[in-house]
């Protein structure tokens, strides 16, 4: 008697198993994506052992598999790159930005306490300023003033005295307070200038982007674009 077929399982016949992933396609792809959190430097590997992959997979004869996972890892270590330089270029200018703001405030600071002590010399030598050709050391006398290096520019001391007077303002016996804002006092000259003088001692371009450091009879400190120096009283007429 003829015995009946088996009833079907129900499942597909088993395929056999594909070729085993390449290592060094998988170690690709995590370095091209810890390269986003490295500014790039996992995004180097990735690539060198994505080309690895690749050529290996291909040497193999279809022995070896994760050809899409080297090309991804390449893809992605390439974007790692890219994010990387970006990101080290924009912290690099944010950087430049904030060390040229930090000098020209700490310019700027010394400059408004230099004005700050010679109105208070004037205060306590009957309304007299200091003399112009030695006004440092009028102050320095005063104990208002220790340290010379204040009279420096800090983005750039080898330079020198960075800091003068104007000559115009000691001369004159009296001032029109009502322009004591715009009367300049001390500015920033060019190096190896006179401790005195007018606006021909100012470098020919200001030292900072903003314009130049001058500080006013009011004892304040401001950037002045070069255009609008015309607009300060640097010879004051009688009040």
């Amino acid at each position: 008697m003829t015995q009946p077929p088996p009833p079907p399982s129900g499942y597909p016949p088993q395929q056999a198993p594909g070729p085993p992933t390449s290592g060094l396609a998988v170690a690709s792809l995590v370095c091209g994506i810890g390269g986003v959190c490295t500014c790039g430097l996992g995004g180097i590997a990735g690539i060198v052992l994505g080309i690895m992959a690749m050529g290996r997979i291909k040497r193999s004869g279809g022995q070896l598999g994760g050809r899409g996972l080297a090309v991804a890892g390449l893809v992605v270590s390439i974007i790692a790159i890219i994010v990387g330089l970006a990101i080290i270029a924009g912290t690099g200018a944010v950087w430049f930005y904030a060390r040229r703001q930090y000098d020209v405030m700490q310019f700027s600071a010394n400059v408004r306490v230099l004005c700050e002590h010679v109105v208070t010399y004037s205060a306590v030598n009957d309304g007299r300023l200091p003399p112009p050709d030695s006004w440092p050391d009028a102050l320095m006398a005063e104990g208002l003033i220790t340290d010379l290096d204040i009279l420096t520019d800090p983005a750039d001391p080898g330079a020198g005295r960075a800091i003068a007077m104007n000559r115009a303002v000691v001369r004159a016996p009296t001032y029109d307070v009502a322009r004591a804002g715009d009367t300049v006092l001390l500015f920033e000259c060019a190096p190896g200038s006179p401790l005195s003088g007018g606006r021909d001692l100012l470098p020919p371009a200001p030292r900072h982007a903003g314009g130049y450091v001058i500080g006013f009879l009011d004892g304040r400190t401001r950037q002045v674009p070069p255009e609008r120096l015309d607009r300060l009283v640097w010879n004051p007429k009688p009040g």
